[in-house]
Order: C-alpha cells, then sequence, then structure tokens
C-alpha cells in the first residue's frame, strides 16, 4: 500500500518548484538595469560612458578628416571631389571646436592622434592618384561617416545629460551634410558599404530567452517526480507485517492443535508421612466456572489427535523419599 507523504514535505516541494519557476522567469524577463559603473554627475545631468564615446568619436573624424579633405583639393581629379574636400575640411574644423568645447565643460578625456585604422585609411590615399584616388576618397570618407551616424542618433535619443543633447544636434546636422556632400558626386559604391545591423526583437516575441526558465523549470519538476515516486514505493517496515502468533486459532484453518495434558500426579494431602494420598480428581473443582477448554477441542477439524497414555498402576513415583502407587480416576 502506497505510503502517504508528510504534509510538511509535500509543502517544501511545491515552495521549492514555484521559488525556482519565479527566480528563473524574472532573471529573463525582467531588463537588465542599467550598470553605474562609468556614469558621472553633472551640472548639466548624468554622463554616461555612450556620452564620452561619442565626443571621442567625433574628435577622431576630425583628426583625419580634416587634412584629408584638404589633400583631395590637391590631388582629387573631378572638380565635385575637390568642393567637397574643401567642405570637409573646413566643416570638421567647427565641429572640431564643438566637440572639445563639450568635452572641457564635461570634463572627458579626447585622443590627440588618429586611430591606427584611420592611419591606414590615410596612407593607403596618399599612394593614389587620378580617378582612383577620387572613387577610393570618396567610398573610405563616406563609409566612415555612416558608423558615426547611428551613435549619434542613438546617444540623441537617450542621453540625460542637456549638453550632449545639444551636441549630438550639432554632430548629426554636421555629419548628415557630409553624407549628402558625398553621395552627390556620384561615385559611392552602395553595395560596398556596411549593411545595416539586424533590429533587435520585439518584446515577448523570442522564444531565446525563455530556453533557460523552461529547462530549470523541466529539471525541478523531473527532481521532484522522482522524489515523490521514491518516497511512495518505499517498503514498509518490518514492524508493520502481521504478527501471525497472535492470530485466532480458526483463522488458521484448523490445522493448530492444542497438546494433550500430561497426568497430573498424586501428592500427598496433609504432608508427607501421613499416608494420606491425593488424587487428580481432587484437584479440580465439583463445578467449573467457565467452559472446559477441552471442549474446544471436539470442534477442531478431524484430524490426528495426541493419544493419552495411561499411567502403569505397578510404577511406583517416590516422592520426598516415599514410594506410592498411582491412583487413575
Amino acid at each position: 500500500m502506497p505510503r502517504r507523504i508528510p504534509a510538511a514535505l509535500r509543502w517544501a516541494l511545491l515552495v521549492a518548484l514555484v521559488g525556482a519557476v519565479v527566480i528563473s522567469i524574472g532573471q529573463s524577463w525582467v531588463a537588465a538595469a542599467p550598470s553605474a559603473g562609468g556614469w558621472t554627475q553633472t551640472r548639466w545631468g548624468p554622463l554616461g560612458p555612450a556620452d564620452r564615446d561619442l565626443l571621442q568619436k567625433v574628435r577622431l573624424a576630425g583628426l583625419w578628416e580634416a587634412p584629408t579633405g584638404q589633400q583631395a583639393q590637391q590631388q582629387a581629379v573631378a572638380p565635385a571631389v575637390k568642393e567637397v574636400g574643401a567642405h570637409l575640411a573646413g566643416e570638421h574644423a567647427q565641429l572640431d571646436v564643438a566637440a572639445r568645447e563639450t568635452a572641457d565643460k564635461l570634463g572627458v578625456l579626447l585622443p590627440s592622434r588618429p586611430s591606427d585604422q584611420q592611419l591606414g585609411w590615410m596612407n593607403q590615399l596618399s599612394g593614389l592618384t587620378g580617378t582612383d584616388y577620387d572613387r577610393a576618397f570618396i567610398q573610405i570618407v563616406r563609409a566612415a561617416h555612416g558608423t558615426v551616424l547611428p551613435l549619434i542618433a542613438e546617444v540623441r535619443s537617450g542621453t540625460r545629460n542637456q549638453l550632449m543633447r545639444q551636441f549630438a544636434d550639432t554632430a548629426d546636422q554636421y555629419v548628415g551634410r557630409h553624407i549628402g556632400y558625398l553621395e552627390s558626386t556620384g561615385l559611392v559604391d552602395y553595395s560596398a558599404l556596411p549593411e545595416p545591423p539586424e533590429p533587435a526583437p520585439a518584446p515577448g516575441t523570442s522564444g531565446a530567452g525563455l530556453i533557460v526558465p523552461a529547462l530549470v523549470v523541466l529539471g525541478a519538476l523531473l527532481a521532484a517526480i522522482g522524489l515523490l515516486t521514491t518516497l511512495r514505493r518505499r517498503p514498509r517496515p518490518h514492524g508493520d507485517a502481521p504478527d501471525l502468533l497472535h492470530r485466532p486459532l480458526r483463522a488458521l484453518g484448523g490445522r493448530a492443535i492444542l497438546p494433550a495434558p500430561r497426568p497430573v500426579p498424586d501428592i500427598e494431602r496433609d504432608g508427607p508421612g501421613t499416608g494420606a494420598r491425593r488424587t487428580q480428581s481432587d484437584l479440580v473443582p465439583a463445578h467449573p466456572t467457565g467452559p472446559d477448554p477441552w471442549d474446544e477441542l471436539g470442534n477442531a477439524p478431524p484430524g490426528r489427535r495426541a493419544r493419552r497414555r495411561r499411567p502403569d498402576h505397578d510404577t511406583d513415583h517416590p516422592i520426598d523419599g516415599h514410594h506410592r502407587r498411582d491412583t487413575w480416576s
């Protein structure tokens, strides 16, 4: 028969299962709070890592695009490319001033030299001439502007700092205008530009975030089912086994028969040496007060009954040093 599981154990398993489900789903569905690392307080509002990154990227763009624009005025072949170079050189100088002023107010350190990638572009253009230079200049500068434009939009839409909102608006105007200059030449190969990033999945439409909670819930369910099954199938202790020794006589099918009584020897009535003797009939009351236990033997199923052995009358039994003759009544 299955054992009943204690109520305390059932509640403990239920609480553990519900807790695992709540924790797993909560960790997957609750959006992570922005980390406090890298944030500083200013009089214009909190300044975050993305704000500093935008200032540094605009500064780096000015460090290599301004001199490259000056180079295009001298080395380019097409008049349209020369004109684009002049616009880039002058306007990047203006944008660089705005970036340095904003960084000084907010306490942001700016780089003083172009990055290794930008230096590589400058060296590549320096080795080209003619139409090859024109095409390479337009393509490289256009791709560089395309990488910084999304960063400007992100900072403008999410910054907590008033100065950074103003600077993002200014940078967006300059960069957007520069892209228009470059594309107006007709030399941009759009198929060679970096592809736009994949759109972020809408909340609640992706099941990837539910994989871990589902595995945790499944594991908890399997563990609970296994534990319950083990407890219910545990064998009963030996102490619960039925006691055959205390079963009634009739329940055993009549196979047990009481043994025949032994004859009770005579004992002296008045003590040793008096010659007065008691027989077996003297020990049994004349009128029994209860049912005779020997009558139960008559109700037992037929079987081999025990035979009483009649004592030998000629046998003497010494009692207290005297010999007597058994009397059978």
